[in-house]
């Protein structure tokens, strides 16, 4: 038996096999085939947001070590963290000289790294999660700059 609309249809739609179908003239396929893939960009998106969250990170602690450096003779009484503070009062460096903060700046210096190290694992394990703690932790990087440099208590 034969129906009036499958003819119609067998006759204006394209067929579903392959060699029914139109190709591509071989110019458009090349320009196809240039074009990065939506799964590329994401992850180039995302390496580059990563590594902006550990520059900004890593930079603005190298800045904070070396105001730790320049200002040893004073940190006792600026630094505000209570365990900073007992790190350095385990140097015991006679009074009238220049301050040891080593034992200081190896634990920011530590402290930095496992920072570092846990948001590129998390990020690399698991975008969706590691982006938001990246982006956090540089916001709050950021401020601490920003409170080094224009920044007082008063």
């Amino acid at each position: 038996m034969h129906y009036p609309l499958e003819s119609y249809l067998s006759s204006h739609l394209p067929s579903q096999h392959p060699e029914h179908q139109p190709k591509l003239q071989a110019k458009h396929q090349e320009h196809l085939r240039a074009l990065p893939s939506h799964g590329t960009i994401v992850r180039g998106v995302s390496n580059t947001l990563l590594f902006f969250y550990l520059g900004v990170i890593g930079a603005i602690s190298f800045y904070d070590m070396v105001l730790t450096v320049r200002y040893a003779e004073s940190l006792k009484q600026l630094e505000m963290n209570p365990i900073g503070r007992w790190l350095m009062q385990l140097d015991h460096i006679p009074k009238n000289s220049i301050p040891d903060v080593s034992l200081f700046l190896l634990a920011k210096a530590f402290g930095t790294a496992i920072v570092l190290l846990v948001i590129f694992w998390i990020t690399r394990r698991r975008a969706r999660l590691g982006h938001p703690i990246g982006m956090g932790v540089s916001l709050c990087q950021i401020m601490l700059a920003l409170y080094l440099c224009y920044g007082s208590l008063e």
